[in-house]
């Protein structure tokens, strides 16, 4: 009996991760709805937050948030969408960060060893902090991972995406936001 409800348990927690870890239909957004500048592009106060690097060090958003176009990334090591969008933001960021562009990423549910292992092997050679709860309710993130928001020089949110996205769409919101 215990087996079966340990089983029972542990299948339900499993497919609450998968369901909390991925696209959410509501808010896919593809290249055509980015060219027509349709309703995922958000104009919303930014709410600021503060998080540790994977030393311990505390940032403020505020440092990159208004004053250069930003990209925040919340994602988890243990998360396969997240896992399959990375290849294309390293590239992304290959290309854009000597335009200005920076990306924060927020690692949830994780710890700054796996954090730090995962991102040297993958090339992830930006801005690592490490997320919490108040963070993604902050930031209105808490629909699942990855969420991926893009803010413009000035801090106005311009796309956000929910689940992960492939390199066409993401280059259509890095050009919006330089």
């Amino acid at each position: 009996m215990f087996k079966k409800l340990t089983l029972l348990l542990a299948t339900l927690l499993a497919l609450f991760t998968l369901l909390n870890c991925g696209a959410d239909s509501e808010s896919k957004t593809d290249v055509a709805k980015l060219n027509s500048k349709s309703a995922t592009q958000i104009k919303t106060a930014v709410a600021s937050f503060s998080a540790s690097d994977l030393n311990g060090n505390v940032h403020q958003s505020s440092e990159w948030i208004g004053k250069q176009p930003v990209v925040i990334n919340f994602w988890g090591t243990w998360c396969p969408p997240c896992r399959r969008e990375i290849p294309e933001l390293v590239k992304l960021y290959d290309e854009y960060r000597d335009k200005g562009v920076e990306i924060v990423s927020l690692a949830v549910r994780d710890t700054p060893e796996k954090v730090d292992k995962f991102t040297r092997a993958n090339d992830m050679n930006w801005i690592m902090l490490m997320g919490d709860i108040q963070i993604l309710q902050a930031m209105k993130a808490t629909r699942g991972v990855p969420t991926t928001i893009f803010y413009d020089k000035d801090g106005n949110e311009k796309f956000r995406f929910v689940g992960a996205r492939d390199y066409n769409t993401f280059k259509q919101a890095f050009e919006s936001i330089i």
